[in-house]
């Protein structure tokens, strides 16, 4: 006789080990970390933005375009507002409590305990910055498809490498670099834009990609007002007459010298010249050798900039900063442009995880489902208004004897307006003989009945699984078949 101990396994079952927390081998010094090179972009990208070719293989770009992050606080900063977004939205788990509470307590203590919105602001992360995507690790009791789960771990997604074998799509690099083959039942891949070119799995145009040459155009622009701004700036020539140059160098080391006793570091005052000749005809010409772009407006810019962010991240202007003014940023337009927005980015967004949660990590069957909850005033509004103009439509269809009061409650319940508990509690039967599902949840066992005389599905997709005749990956690591550890 077996007990349940409380996370979903019986007395003395031991679920399967994350490949993160599997014990380090004997005798290991150190971590052989795979991406050393990434140490060499990283010095390259501070004197040239040279970016790696998007179809370069293995992980070179990634790697450039993660360190890039740090380069550009404008883009760093709106990253941080989508990351906080997502982890912010409010889920619900639908089904038998005594299963929801179990997954509920996987959900809370996700990514090795640090929880939920840990595990979302990782994800976002990757799957916005890595032209690779964002891979999930779903340990589950054993190692079966239909098999509880029992974690789910973000992987670092330098780590992973897409093998385009549908039964083992991943193969993820352990901080030792020792490989492990993971099953299509313990990984969830993610990539928001998919490119549609064969050969390169999982790959997608990343948000950063997106907008990786304004951030370039605005990095250099930001690294000329900081070096002008911070330090004695020198970056141009100063065509003097009157004076003669051993003059002009005698007065600027005077001034240096004065700035350093004065603990001036970035600032100092004017360089003073003397003339010996009261009636010398003293002026200057200043040639400037670092000027701004040609007709450069920093406000303009600034607009333009976080225009191109928006439309990177699918999402509406007011998300990143205020409307710019003038006849712009009314409240009705803004009510217009949230509601817009939400069914771009983050309506993106919640597919992404609702498809994963419900098709990849749940018990399949439908017993459990995810569904999101975010609290949208607005939305919700919208929704309301909705529903109200449908039960005015069905009250002036009774009234005119059209429909009779069961006839349009069996209306509501279809559409969505009077849940199926109220038709129960009237004592009503619901007369559908059709269910409506959605695109987000499975549908259950119960009601996913398949005609007996429907022949099943034949595409290209349902052949029988073949290894790739090569893998897309650099230095691609050779593990020993699909044991993972």
């Amino acid at each position: 006789m077996t007990t349940d101990n409380g996370n979903g396994l019986a007395s003395g079952e031991k679920a399967q080990q994350s490949v993160i927390d599997r014990p380090d081998p004997p005798n290991a010094k150190s971590p052989v970390v795979s991406y050393d090179p990434g140490q060499t972009i990283w010095f390259v990208g501070q004197f040239a933005d040279d970016v790696p070719a998007f179809f370069t293989r293995g992980k070179t770009r990634d790697i450039f375009l993660r360190n890039f992050i740090t380069q550009e606080n404008i883009f760093a900063s709106a990253l941080h507002i989508m990351c906080s977004r997502n982890a912010g939205f409010s889920w619900k788990l639908d089904g038998p409590p005594r299963t929801a509470s179990r997954i509920q307590e996987i959900l809370d203590t996700a990514n090795e305990g640090e929880g939920w919105h840990d595990l979302i602001i990782k994800t976002s992360i990757d799957l916005y910055t890595q032209d690779d995507g964002a891979f999930w690790e779903v340990v589950r009791q054993e190692d079966r498809e239909d098999s509880p789960v029992v974690d789910i771990n973000h992987l670092d997604a330098q780590r992973c490498y897409h093998t385009g074998a549908p039964e083992a799509p991943v193969i993820y690099l352990d901080r030792f670099g020792r490989p492990h083959l993971l099953k299509r039942h313990n990984v969830v891949t993610f990539a928001e834009m998919p490119v549609s070119l064969e050969g390169f799995y999982g790959r997608q145009y990343s948000a950063i990609t997106r907008l990786l040459r304004s951030m370039q155009k605005i990095r250099s622009i930001s690294i000329r007002d900081y070096e002008k701004t911070t330090g004695r700036y020198t970056r141009a020539i100063n065509l003097v007459k009157g004076v003669t140059s051993q003059q002009l160098k005698d007065a600027m080391a005077d001034a240096n010298q004065l700035a350093d006793n004065a603990g001036l570091a970035r600032y100092m005052g004017p360089v003073n010249v003397g003339t010996l000749d009261p009636k010398a005809d003293v002026g200057h010409d200043t040639i400037d050798m670092a000027p701004g772009p040609e007709g450069y407006d920093e406000e303009v810019t600034f607009k333009h900039y976080i225009n191109q962010i928006a439309m990177a991240f699918s999402s509406d202007y007011q998300e990143f900063a205020p409307l710019p003014g003038g006849g712009l940023g009314t409240g009705a337009q803004s009510e217009m442009l949230h509601l817009k927005s939400r069914g771009k980015g983050p309506g993106l967004f919640m597919k992404l995880i609702a498809h994963a949660m419900n098709f990849k990590v749940l018990p399949s069957g439908g017993s459990v489902s995810f569904f999101w909850d975010e609290q949208d005033v607005e939305a919700d509004k919208a929704i309301a208004e909705v529903q109200a103009i449908r039960a005015n439509t069905r009250s002036v269809r009774i009234s005119s004897g059209e429909i009779t009061p069961q006839v349009a409650r069996q209306l509501a319940n279809d559409e969505g307006d009077l849940p199926q508990y109220l038709i129960n509690l009237m004592g009503e039967q619901d007369l559908t003989t059709d269910i409506i599902v959605d695109d987000e949840t499975q549908a259950s066992r119960e009601t996913a009945i398949q005609n007996p005389g429907e022949p099943a599905p034949n595409t290209v997709r349902d052949a029988p699984i073949r290894a790739p005749a090569s893998v897309p990956l650099s230095n691609p690591p050779n593990p020993q078949g699909p044991k993972r550890r």
